[in-house]
């Protein structure tokens, strides 16, 4: 691929902005240095990764700190790199009170995300730069030297975000989940933008190129989601490259108008069409049923009344085709959206259990384990 110019560097990282709030800078070969995004705060004792970046390689470098802050460094060709961060892991377990005010600021300016985030943006800005998919194997992984002494705090949670930032998050898990399972007629009656806009104050004086922005960030989003739900790598990208030189044509904010919703059921869309080609109609009933009704009782007798066919018929073809009966597909699906509420609610383990008409919280804890190894609060103290 022939070197990116300036203009393409920016745009690349203002979408990225627009779409995480990470913060975004840049750094050419020679070591000239610009922020995309408004600044980034400077780790109040970590002068070092602010003032020396590592040097690039072909792939990119996760680099994560003991005090659970990582940055994520992305190779541009033979050009430069992008630096991605400072980022405030979830996982992160902080132990002591720290009183340092400059601390505190810093901690509070960063947005919460998990490594699993970061290397799909890795895999996601790689592919965009290079045309190439990545191998996870290919993301490198580095952390801070043991030896290193520095300040814990214990009061830094998902709530030190702001509101609209955790919002956002859950919307866009959300449409990830319905593009992934290919629920396009959910995303076209109930999808609501996620309110990104106002994280994209550097191209505020420039509504058009915001509002792109914006939406290349819903094309990557919706193209990982879409790879998650079984599109093949290359039918998401090329979908993503269509939709890309649509975007970027647009001469006015009215053309793209609703292009957000047209992304996200177009790549949805994508995902069923794979789905139907695996299923019989039947079992995609099912499956869709299960979808729309996992806050609902549900059994076998009850999902087949419903497509109207029998339930020995369809317990034997829904195990033909997926592998898994019927009862235990439902119990996987359940524990899916169940994760979903750990993540991004404050909903007790039994309020969940009841939702989801788990027979008890026991019940729900043990298929929990079954089915993700490990408890639904373990999993809640790594991702919320």
């Amino acid at each position: 691929m022939s070197p990116l110019s300036t203009e393409d560097l920016i745009q690349i990282a203002e979408s990225l902005y627009g779409t995480t709030g990470f913060f975004v800078s840049y750094q050419s070969l020679t070591g000239e240095k610009l922020d995309i995004s408004p600044a980034a705060p400077s780790h109040p004792s970590r002068l070092s990764i602010e003032q020396e970046w590592p040097a690039p390689d072909q792939t990119p470098l996760l680099y994560t700190l003991k005090d659970g802050t990582a940055y994520l460094f992305i190779p541009v060709q033979e050009q430069g790199q992008y630096r991605i961060g400072p980022v405030l892991l979830q996982s992160a377990l902080f132990r002591a009170h720290i009183q340092d005010e400059a601390f505190h600021q810093f901690y509070k300016a960063l947005t919460r995300t998990t490594e699993n985030r970061l290397i799909d943006c890795a895999h996601l800005v790689h592919r965009l730069l290079t045309g190439q998919q990545l191998a996870k194997r290919d993301i490198r992984t580095e952390s801070e030297s043991e030896e290193q002494e520095i300040p814990l705090i214990a009061d830094v949670s998902p709530h030190t975000a702001t509101t609209a930032y955790i919002k956002a998050w859950e919307r866009e898990q959300q449409i990830i989940e319905w593009i992934s399972s290919g629920q396009s007629e959910r995303l076209a009656t109930t999808y609501s933008l996620p309110a990104y806009g106002e994280f994209g104050s550097l191209a505020r004086h420039q509504p058009l190129r915001a509002e792109k922005n914006l939406l290349l960030g819903t094309v990557l989003l919706s193209a990982r989601a879409a790879i998650n739900g079984g599109l093949e790598p290359d039918e998401s990208f090329m979908l993503s490259d269509r939709m890309i030189e649509s975007i970027e044509a647009a001469n006015s904010i009215s053309e793209l108008r609703n292009r957000h919703v047209r992304i996200t059921v177009s790549f949805a869309e994508a995902v069923k069409q794979i789905q139907e080609l695996r299923h019989s109609p039947h079992v995609l009933a099912a499956i869709r049923y299960i979808q729309q009704h996992l806050y609902d009782p549900l059994s076998v007798s009850s999902i087949s009344q419903a497509i109207h066919v029998s339930s020995n018929y369809l317990s034997v073809l829904f195990k033909e085709e997926t592998g898994l009966p019927l009862a235990r597909y439902v119990i996987r699906e359940r524990i899916r959206e169940a994760k979903r509420l750990l993540r991004s609610t404050d909903d007790s383990l039994l309020t969940i259990s009841n939702k989801l008409h788990f027979s008890s919280q026991s019940h729900f804890s043990q298929a929990f384990k079954q089915t993700t190894g490990e408890t639904p609060t373990h999993y809640r103290q790594h991702h919320f």
